[in-house]
């Protein structure tokens, strides 16, 4: 028979569990306005690398796989978004996708390697356009729908914010953060830890997880400015061109 003691315990476990979701739900408008606003304004940032594309005159040197797997991210959460029912992240990925399809549309315009880029642009808008067909007509329930389409999210997400690994290892080979631009490293760990507590804060594990994950490289690239401040003696910086 449970105590006295353990019926206060669980009553007082509840009540705190209960004022933690109500604490949630109070902030949930104000963390979606900022975390939409946030993103949308980080999106923005393709716009520096097509001022640089334009000032040279040509692509040769800048990729096109951020504005490539940008776009594709945003198309399957934008359907991701719609079976969710959550309008928070069907208007901030459609944006997304919006401004990802027009960095392209001028990268296309600038670059000579045009080939390379109808194949992929090609094969992207098949896989979003398969995406969308089986949704709609799938005999499957709505969770299967939403757990297949969430999954492909989470896989595109997590390869996303694992890039920036590729320049943890160069600063640390050359001892050196000056190749990392930390206003967006500072934009980036702001916009992910905004969607980390949305995610919490609505139970969605395929907004959460990635987020976590990118939240935690930021940290370490962060982190990087303290213990490499400065390039070493005889040391040039890098300067890498991607978002």
């Amino acid at each position: 028979m449970p105590s006295e003691t353990d019926d206060f315990l669980l009553s007082n476990y509840t009540e705190k569990i209960n004022m933690t979701t109500s604490l949630g739900q109070t902030i949930l408008p104000y963390l979606s306005f900022t975390a939409l606003s946030s993103t949308v304004a980080f999106f923005l940032c393709g716009l520096q690398i097509c001022h640089r594309i334009k000032t040279r005159g040509s692509s040769e040197g800048t990729s096109p796989a951020p504005f490539l797997l940008s776009f594709l991210s945003c198309g399957l959460f934008i359907q991701y978004g719609l079976l969710k029912d959550d309008d928070v992240i069907t208007y901030c990925n459609g944006i997304g996708c919006f401004l990802q399809a027009c960095y392209l549309m001028y990268f296309y315009y600038m670059t000579r390697n045009r080939r390379f880029l109808n194949k992929v642009i090609s094969i992207e808008l098949g896989i979003i356009g398969i995406v969308v067909y089986w949704v709609a007509h799938s005999t499957n329930s709505h969770l299967t729908k939403t757990t297949y389409v969430g999954n492909y999210c989470i896989f595109l997400n997590i390869c996303s914010v694992a890039a920036p690994l590729f320049d943890i290892g160069k600063v640390v080979r050359n001892k050196s953060s000056e190749s990392l631009p930390l206003p967006l490293c500072v934009a980036c760990f702001v916009v992910c830890l905004q969607w980390m507590f949305y995610g919490y804060i609505v139970d969605d594990i395929v907004i959460l997880v990635p987020n976590v994950i990118a939240t935690v490289i930021s940290i370490l690239q962060l982190s990087l400015f303290i213990i490499y401040p400065g390039a070493p003696a005889g040391v040039l910086p890098q300067k890498y061109e991607h978002i």
